[in-house]
């Protein structure tokens, strides 16, 4: 009976090593997460399921935050995204989208 090997994920690996550039650089990161919440702080530590998260280096009580509740960690001294939103009817490429309804089910 041969053996499944199954190959690495690459996007555990690079997610696996963006968390340790963090952690290894301790600069400052904002962590959102899919509930909205926006949590600052060093990235202390990580594994396959968590980071940790503390204010600072020397954090006594840091936040243990679970990866599948983090949606996007971005720098901290990274620029803001404009919150300008475009009018999609003054935008030359926007081209509206036709959703047939479906029928109602009993």
């Amino acid at each position: 009976m041969k053996k499944e090997i199954k190959a690495p994920r690459p996007s555990r690996k690079l997610q696996q090593l963006q968390f340790a550039a963090h952690s290894a650089s301790r600069l400052a990161v904002i962590v959102h997460l899919s509930n909205g919440t926006r949590l600052n702080g060093v990235v202390l530590a990580s594994d396959n399921y968590m980071i940790l998260l503390g204010r600072d280096e020397r954090d006594a009580s840091p936040t243990l935050i679970y990866k599948r509740a983090i949606t996007v960690v971005t720098p901290s001294h990274a620029p803001e995204l404009a919150t300008d939103v475009l009018d999609a009817e003054a935008s030359p490429d926007f081209v509206r989208l036709y959703i047939p309804r479906t029928r109602k089910r009993r």
